[in-house]
């Protein structure tokens, strides 16, 4: 019993993917009855049985690379905003000190009388 049961759930499993692929049912008049043909999900219906690739966003070039610069400069303006919300720390050098030495005041000559 077990056995039969497997293969009606395999069935309908199988039946519920094929009903659930992404298939586009197209149809065209040739003369005066339709005819009907399938197109892949990411493709267009036209007439005569052709299939055009959609245009998809994410296929598109510029598409990527506008999202690109995009986070590019999010992360710039990030990176300014909180530079000037916390600046870095002042470095602390030590002061430019000229030291020298003084000479002694230079002591009157003395006057000798002789």
């Amino acid at each position: 019993m077990a056995r039969p049961l497997g293969r009606v759930a395999a069935l309908l499993l199988g039946l519920l993917m094929e009903c659930t692929e992404a298939k586009k049912h197209c149809w065209y008049f040739e003369g005066l009855y339709p005819t009907y043909y399938i197109c892949r999900s990411y493709e267009d219906c036209c007439g005569s049985r052709c299939c055009v690739r959609a245009l998809s966003i994410q296929r598109l070039w510029y598409f990527w690379f506008l999202l690109m610069m995009g986070v590019l400069f999010c992360c710039g303006a990030g990176f300014f905003i909180r530079r000037r919300m916390y600046p870095p720390p002042l470095i602390e050098e030590p002061t430019f000190n000229v030291s020298y030495t003084r000479q002694p005041p230079n002591p009157a000559p003395e006057l000798t009388d002789s």
